[in-house]
């Protein structure tokens, strides 16, 4: 307990206000802003008294504005939240800066290393979270309220970190521990989403094809070791995410493969040799697009879900690989 009351307020707090900052930046930046502005607290730690400027409330304020809107609608929201995964580690670390001011400055570095790293990871996990429930059809929570909740939670850690900086630690390592179960999922579609982003940019500029096998990641040829190469050709692919794919994780990213016979899903798996779907067990019966992805529709114990970008096969050629019912 000595140990922890002799680290400085500015270092417990820090976590806990990445994750904020993750979740919602400019909702943090305009709550610390306005906090500082009104008097509400007799003073903020290190330097972020300093996001009182008019001119800083006036921009932030905006942003906040502009995230609102652009989440309404899925492929607005998928843009904003591709282009912010380089905007809150940056913001992590500039508000880590801002906090620590007047600390030696191999807690300055460090402190903004961690800081961005964790902004990072909450804007993918949150943004991730959205990305799931758009692929899934299930009934889920209205998009508005879960907006409205996220607000209430970084408004709540905030104040949290001004008034109980000491308590903020236990609060980011409870946040952490209930985060575990999805956290792996959701950072997968993140990825994937940003990917699908990079597709619609690259697939209208050039034209939509398979991939070579010398195109294939070095896991994805180790798992096709001894596959025969299909007639007329070698080995192609594409990569893809399956959602609710038998024998995968709800979500997960891998490559599609033809072989010459049936596709095949690849797929990575932590301190263990890829796993491998065969898709004859499933009968595709729908193969669409969307502005962002192309997506078949499979049938077998249940219903699963393939998503490729706009940068790899087309319809027709998917429709010739995919037996539809």
């Amino acid at each position: 307990m000595s140990t922890l009351l002799a680290i400085p307020p500015e270092l417990l707090v820090l976590p806990l206000l990445a994750l904020a900052a993750g979740v919602d930046l400019y909702l943090t930046l305009l709550f610390l802003g306005a906090a500082a502005a009104l008097g509400l607290w007799a003073s903020l730690p290190g330097v972020l008294g300093d996001l009182d400027s008019p001119g800083v409330l006036a921009i932030v304020g905006t942003f906040y504005l502009l995230e609102f809107l652009a989440e309404r609608w899925p492929s607005a929201a998928l843009f904003w939240n591709a282009f912010h995964a380089i905007i809150r580690p940056l913001a992590g670390a500039l508000l880590a800066l801002l906090l620590l001011d007047g600390q030696p400055s191999g807690v300055v570095v460090g402190g903004a290393i961690v800081a961005g790293a964790l902004a990072a990871g909450a804007h993918a996990t949150r943004t991730g979270g959205g990305v799931l429930q758009w692929l899934d059809a299930a009934p889920h929570p209205n998009r508005l309220l879960v907006a409205l909740l996220e607000d209430v939670c970084v408004l709540g850690a905030v104040t949290l970190l001004l008034d109980y900086p000491r308590w903020s630690l236990a609060a980011t390592g409870l946040v952490f521990l209930l985060s575990l179960p999805f956290i792996g999922a959701q950072i997968g579609a993140f990825a994937f989403a940003v990917r699908l982003v990079w597709g619609r940019v690259w697939g209208t500029l050039g034209q939509p094809r398979w991939s070579d096998p010398e195109d294939f990641p070095g896991w994805v040829r180790d798992a096709l070791h001894g596959d025969v190469m299909a007639p007329g050709g070698g080995l192609r692919g594409s990569p893809a995410a399956a959602h609710r794919l038998p024998g995968t994780p709800r979500f997960t990213t891998g490559w599609v493969v033809v072989r010459g016979d049936t596709p095949l899903f690849v797929y990575p798996r932590w301190l263990r040799r890829a796993g491998r779907v065969d898709l004859a067990t499933l009968r595709a019966s729908e193969v669409s697009q969307s502005a962002f992805f192309r997506r078949v529709k499979l049938q077998g114990n249940g219903s699963a879900n393939l998503y490729l970008g706009l940068d790899g096969p087309g319809v027709e050629s998917l429709r010739a690989e995919f037996i539809l019912s």
